[in-house]
């Protein structure tokens, strides 16, 4: 029954998405957020007046005027209400949204945790009109028709310009705070580090638990348990997006981009990416997706 709920309700928040972008003044416009709901998408929510309050990953959660919130896959939502004066936005993103706008993981690696156990942080009056820049520029452009030229990678690069501010606020709070990464926060920075550099070779979580001298399993746990995400989707979103930006970016033919990223053949590499991205890598070239 849960599942079916969770179906639903990601069903019903992609009907009001465009491009894997949803952009909303109220979680009461949120069709696909009934909670309780296990998120599976990634959420910004500004609250300019008013406040916010919510079971959030079983703890209640406030928010007021003047501050910011980040919840990304694996949280847990609750009993969200509005006060009646609450002024704001959220804009929501699919995850293969923001993982086509990210050139490097290791960006974000530092912060997952912590954006993790602390969704709600302040933002100074400067911040939030940076903010509030962006999101009216990204709510002009994302209403566009596709006949518009570029507007789809006006659209991204917005998105990204995002991404890096709301990044910007939560390094520089963690900074303040004089906060040490955990152990287990250190192994996912490696993780994401040797991952950069052995990706064109190796897409076996083993390699990688053999350079960090852990078994596997121990891997993908520690990974999981930190980022919300296996350790082999890590292997496979870089992997895939390489592959997106050489397919979209440069002269080389299918099978070279298949050689280049060290599959056996150019079929497997196109079973590959098909599985995990709905498309062949020539019905990508030829598309307009990220």
């Amino acid at each position: 029954m849960v599942n079916d709920i969770g179906v639903a309700n990601r069903m019903a928040a992609e009907s009001w998405m465009k491009n894997g972008l949803g952009i909303f003044n109220s979680f009461s416009e949120l069709l696909g957020l009934v909670t309780p709901h296990h998120v599976d998408l990634t959420l910004l929510v500004v609250c300019e007046a008013g406040s916010i309050s919510g079971i959030i990953d079983l703890a209640p959660r406030e928010m007021h005027a003047g501050s910011i919130m980040v919840l990304r896959r694996g949280h847990v939502v609750h009993d969200i209400r509005e006060t009646s004066d609450f002024k704001g936005f959220i804009i929501l993103a699919e995850d293969d949204k923001l993982d086509g706008l990210l050139p490097m993981m290791t960006y974000m690696a530092p912060c997952l945790a912590y954006f993790k156990d602390n969704p709600i942080v302040p933002v100074s009056e400067s911040e939030l009109e940076n903010i509030r820049l962006l999101h009216n520029l990204l709510m002009r452009k994302n209403a566009e028709t596709e006949d518009v030229p570029y507007a789809r990678m006006t659209v991204n690069a917005v998105c990204e310009a995002l991404f890096y501010e709301t990044l910007g606020i939560y390094t520089t709070i963690m900074e303040r705070r004089k906060r040490v990464p955990t152990r287990r926060e250190e192994l996912l920075s490696k993780f994401i580090a040797l991952i950069e550099q052995d990706y064109r070779t190796d897409r076996a979580v083993g390699h990688y638990a053999r350079k960090l001298c852990l078994s596997p399993k121990h891997l993908s746990a520690v990974v999981k348990s930190v980022s919300g995400i296996p350790a082999g989707e890590w292997i496979d979103r870089k992997v895939v997006l390489e592959a997106k930006l050489m397919l979209r970016n440069t002269g080389m033919t299918i099978q070279e981009v298949s050689a280049a990223l060290n599959f056996s053949n150019q079929s497997f590499f196109g079973k590959y990416f098909k599985h995990h991205t709905g498309m062949s890598p020539r019905e990508f070239r030829s598309s307009s997706d990220i």
